[in-house]
């Protein structure tokens, strides 16, 4: 090995970790990656799906969901209940509940949806 390669890769080492915390902080913290495109749904890791959390009143109770969604070729597919999150007395319970959820399944911290 050259001397020129090993001292380009020494320099090119701080870059790499660098690229590597930012990935890993957008990965964690998917509302980063979301207020940086300007949409409320929140990327997975994979880019393959995206989260979007909803609140809906019934006349009784407001309910908390997660709407998913594909992402094919760059464009967003068919939206579709993820999961659902409970039935709540006041919309700002509801709607933490859902931004919760949504943040979780985004980060792949819940593996399966439930049906």
């Amino acid at each position: 090995m050259s001397i020129t390669h090993s001292f380009l890769t020494e320099l090119r080492m701080p870059f790499d970790m660098v690229i590597s915390a930012a990935t890993r902080v957008a990965s964690e913290y998917p509302h980063i990656t979301a207020a940086l495109r300007r949409t409320s749904w929140l990327s997975s890791p994979s880019g393959h799906y995206e989260f979007c959390s909803r609140v809906w009143f019934d006349d009784h109770r407001y309910h908390a969901i997660v709407m998913a969604r594909t992402v094919i070729n760059g464009q967003p597919g068919d939206e579709f209940i993820f999961s659902r999150h409970g039935k709540h007395f006041t919309y700002n319970a509801a709607a933490k509940s859902a931004q919760l959820a949504a943040s979780d399944s985004a980060t792949f911290r819940v593996f399966t949806a439930q049906k």
